[in-house]
């Protein structure tokens, strides 16, 4: 399957998924309010901490070595057969770890009940096997069983989620997604791959696996737990304040995490093919489609970014709107960030510059969580993440600079700030001048900025990527008439 029908199908599930999660969010924030959200997304916190431990870097690994060897048979049943072992027998170490864990630490007791559901959770995603579809390119399969499974949670929610004290409810109906996935994932699976205990062997992935895992461990040192430290430095309300500023911005940035996720596999295979003129066309297209992207998508984030919290959750998450607009500042960063860590340096097998990477921010990370969060709230969190994202970007930058003379392309990026400029002046005036409420305002500014983006890269950006786009919807109009 080529590159641009993967991207689609990638993209479907993208946005069919956050129109899910647009569905329900508002419904979920306004029933739980503020409290609700927090316990619930400061239990799923530490889960997805657990699950990122008993993942290493199986996804990583597991996306390659299935990618490299897909049209051997006997060999992709092994490598299958490995990674499931591995991540079947870390699973049962977190689990171990977590159940003693919430009987001893104060913090964790109080939710014990919600933490026996995330185990389910935790137990079940080692079966996913995401990996396995993904390193396929069987990108249709993916977004085909996880859509059909979302509408299901989407009628689950309104039909069960009543009030304020459902979020235990609601964990479970969460959880139960992971399961039905799971399940679904390891019968087909049985299409491609025979799996058997007999053939295991971690000897050549363990390395790629322990390093990437290490890499992705001490990553959520800025990302994951950094949720649980403000739930344990300040209060749960601080993490719905913060919970609910990323959760806006995990589906902004997803969209552009689609491309990435179908270039991750394509990327390796171009790298063992030897195919390195075509692996840096690659790169320099991905950079143009984050540009295109990121761009528009920071202005009406950075502007309008409390209008669109405020029409989606209502009234009581006003503290989630500056932590938002910091956060927002990450669609460039870690946009570009996966370019250099997924597209480049993870398919080049230089796994120890990641991790090196990883170590300075998740230190930075710790510095900053203890000196600024319990003062700053989801406000200092929000600084915390960013400023180790900035600092892993720019050393990944560095190292691929004095090794392959990458360079950042200045030149287009001060030409897309000065092509966004006036945008940024229009929505802000439109914002404090105009009267309107808060889905006029919306309607609005994303209309302005679709005409802007629209005429700004037709006359002055000319992004290859965009003009083809707009090229081929004139043809599809025309055919049309």
């Amino acid at each position: 399957m080529g590159i641009k029908r993967n991207v689609a199908y990638s993209s479907i599930l993208t946005v069919g998924s956050h129109v899910c999660a647009l569905l329900t969010y508002p419904y979920v924030s306004r029933t739980l309010g503020v409290a609700g959200v927090g316990i619930y997304d400061f239990v799923d916190s530490i889960i997805n901490y657990f699950i990122l431990f008993s993942m290493l870097g199986i996804s990583a690994c597991g996306i390659r070595e299935i990618a490299a060897n897909k049209t051997e048979n006997k060999k992709l049943s092994q490598v299958f057969s490995s990674i499931l072992s591995f991540h079947l027998l870390t699973t049962m170490i977190a689990i171990a770890i977590l159940a003693v864990a919430m009987f001893t630490i104060e913090e964790l007791f109080q939710y014990r009940s919600l933490l026996c559901i995330g185990i389910c959770k935790l137990l079940f995603n080692a079966l996913m096997v995401e990996w396995f579809f993904t390193g396929m390119e069987n990108f249709a399969y993916i977004a085909k069983r996880n859509l059909s499974i979302k509408v299901f949670y989407v009628i689950c929610v309104f039909l069960f989620i009543k009030d304020k004290d459902d979020y235990v409810l609601y964990y479970i109906l969460t959880t139960s997604t992971v399961v039905i996935n799971a399940m679904v994932n390891i019968i087909y699976s049985r299409k491609f791959v025979k799996f058997s205990i007999k053939q295991f062997t971690l000897k050549p992935y363990y390395k790629t696996i322990v390093s990437i895992g290490i890499y992705m461990i001490v990553t959520s040192l800025y990302t994951s737990l950094n949720i649980a430290w403000l739930g344990i430095a300040c209060n749960t309300i601080q993490v719905g304040y913060y919970s609910t500023s990323t959760r806006l911005y995990t589906i902004i940035i997803a969209l552009f995490t689609a491309f990435t996720n179908v270039m991750f596999p394509r990327m390796s295979s171009l790298l063992s093919q030897g195919a390195s003129k075509e692996f840096w066309e690659k790169i320099s297209l991905s950079v143009n489609v984050l540009f295109s992207f990121a761009f528009p998508t920071l202005c009406l984030s950075a502007i309008i970014g409390p209008t669109l919290l405020h029409f989606l959750v209502g009234d009581g998450f006003e503290g989630s709107y500056l932590p938002f607009q910091i956060i927002s500042v990450l669609i460039l960063i870690i946009g570009y960030e996966q370019i250099l860590v997924l597209q480049i340096l993870m398919p080049m097998k230089h796994d120890s510059i990641i991790l090196r990477n990883s170590f300075v921010g998740a230190t930075l990370a710790i510095i900053l969580n203890f000196s600024i969060v319990e003062n700053m709230g989801a406000v200092g969190t929000a600084i915390v993440w960013l400023s180790s994202e900035v600092c892993v970007f720019l050393l990944a930058l560095w190292y691929l600079n004095s090794h392959y003379d990458y360079k950042l392309p200045s030149k287009e990026i001060l030409r897309y700030i000065l092509g966004y400029l006036p945008l940024a002046a229009i929505l802000y005036a439109c914002k404090a001048l105009l009267p309107l409420n808060d889905i006029f305002i919306l309607l609005f500014a994303g209309t302005i900025t679709l005409i802007y983006t629209y005429y700004i890269q037709l006359y002055f950006l000319r992004c290859p990527v965009i003009i083809q786009t707009i090229n081929r919807l004139h043809e599809y109009v025309k055919q049309r008439k």
